[in-house]
């Protein structure tokens, strides 16, 4: 026989629902569900990064040949 769950914000036991099977009891959810979110949100990581070492290869050929000198 499996234990009810408890809530882990009165330490009521309640039951789980089909369409609710979190950590708290219906009353403790919508006191919860009701609080605003903070207003200071994490910044958002970049998708797409620069490499911080260039390796030779490309070094080479980005850069342009020096001029013949004939010598």
């Amino acid at each position: 026989m499996t234990q009810s769950p408890i809530c882990i914000g009165c330490g009521d036991n309640y039951l789980f629902t089909r369409t609710y099977k979190g950590n708290y009891c219906p009353e403790c959810h919508a006191d919860w569900a009701g609080e605003p979110r903070s207003a200071e949100r994490p910044r958002p990581q970049r998708t797409r990064t620069t490499p911080s070492i260039v390796r030779r290869d490309d070094e080479r050929q980005s850069m342009p040949e020096p001029p013949f000198d004939g010598e």
